[in-house]
């Protein structure tokens, strides 16, 4: 891990860990022109991307990722914000003790204890793309511009060709399993969940989503698939995690 710092250590610290094949750099490229607020912002290139080293496990990863905030005194943080593979961090750290976590913003996770078919299938698939790709170079992945658009398709595929065959399936194995604990109903009131429709994660959360997240804020968002949202409609997506916040005005989240 490789951790970037933004904005005045004074200001709300707010944690924003990526999907795979985008590095924490990436993500907050993505998001600084739409922030109305001012921000400290801990934006980690995981394993396997940006500048950071292999992508060994989530534990390993949030060791160092928690390493960081109780060096630097950040035990007080107004937003644990992560999306697919950043989540497996995300929910480590909303769930920690150590920690005074506001607010979590989780965007395609797979909340299920574990799946093993479906971490096999991922990680067959991703290599079998990573292989295409080192014999077939692109700049932007065909099936990534399907889904995300071109321009986000480039940084996606650009940031795969640094990851290996050996972090796909760490990354993978962390996507698909986690420590579903229950949480308090306050917890859950300051959790907001969300999906694409077509979004395959969605169909593995269903039972723990109603299970162990019966009062947290789940949105699905018609239309999208994993992870989507963002990539197509990134103001609109900062300004409802703002909202979600209390950084700035509040937004229809019907």
């Amino acid at each position: 891990m490789y951790i970037n710092e933004y904005g005045n250590p004074a200001d709300p610290v707010v944690v924003l860990l990526a999907p795979m094949m985008v590095s924490g750099q990436d993500l907050y490229e993505l998001m600084r022109p739409y922030l109305t607020g001012s921000y400290c912002i801990i934006a980690p290139d995981q394993g396997g991307h940006g500048k950071a080293g292999a992508y060994v496990s989530a534990q390993e990863e949030y060791a160092q990722l928690k390493a960081y905030l109780t060096e630097k005194g950040y035990q007080n943080i107004r937003l644990a914000y992560g999306a697919s593979l950043g989540v497996a961090l995300a929910y480590r750290l909303y769930r920690d003790p150590d920690f005074c976590v506001e607010y979590g913003f989780f965007d395609g996770v797979a909340l299920t204890k574990k799946a093993p078919f479906v971490e096999h299938m991922m990680s067959r698939m991703f290599r079998g793309r990573k292989q295409k790709l080192e014999k077939h170079p692109v700049e932007a992945s065909p099936s990534l511009v399907k889904f995300y658009g071109t321009e986000f398709a480039k940084m996606m595929t650009a940031n795969f060709r640094r990851i290996t065959p050996e972090d796909i399936d760490a990354i993978c194995a962390a996507c698909c399993h986690y420590d579903l604990a229950p949480m308090s109903r306050e917890q859950q009131q300051h959790l907001h969940i969300e999906y694409g429709s077509s979004d395959p994660d969605l169909r593995l959360s269903k039972k723990a989503l109603k299970t162990i997240f019966p009062d947290a804020e789940v949105k699905i968002r018609k239309g999208y698939t994993h992870c989507s949202y963002m990539a197509h409609q990134p103001q609109a997506y900062v300004r409802e995690i703002e909202a979600w916040i209390g950084t700035s005005p509040k937004t229809d989240r019907s």
